[in-house]
């Protein structure tokens, strides 16, 4: 394989509005620990899409904001944005996603660890609550109970 000589190093800075109408850059190092998340997420998601792969994600919500964490499964569920069929996996900590419009209720597992380390995965039961994140909140309440 041939490597060029040298590479090109480019530096990403991000611009904002100023209180007085005016731009001011940022660089990407100053920028909030959740824009950074952001951004090191959209290039292997938009990539699975543009590809039709599976991608997994450890902690979706990790620093971000709800919405934006509601907005990332939205690209995968959409026609429009994801027309060669590629799949996210997600784990996250953040109940307020299963009020997600874009989520199905079959889409949605929890796991569950047992007492010898193991872990067991289970999909949400529609006989468990109306509102998702209450079941999540009794599961998780049943399973400190145990």
């Amino acid at each position: 394989m041939d490597f060029p000589e040298t590479f090109a190093v480019y530096k990403m800075e991000l611009v904002h509005a100023s209180q007085d109408g005016g731009r001011v850059a940022f660089d990407l190092e100053d920028e909030s620990d959740g824009t950074q998340r952001l951004l090191s997420l959209l290039t292997p998601l938009f990539r699975a899409l543009d590809q039709g792969t599976l991608i997994a994600i450890d902690e979706l919500n990790h620093s971000l904001h709800t919405q934006a964490c509601e907005a990332l499964p939205a690209l995968f569920v959409s026609r429009r944005t994801n027309s060669k069929g590629a799949q996210l996996i997600a784990t996250t900590h953040d109940t307020n996603l299963l009020r997600s419009p874009c989520l199905r209720r079959d889409q949605i597992w929890f796991t569950e660890k047992d007492g010898g380390g193991g872990t067991h995965l289970y999909p949400l039961r529609v006989r468990l609550e109306s509102h998702p994140e209450r079941a999540s909140l009794r599961a998780s309440s049943m399973a400190e109970a145990a």
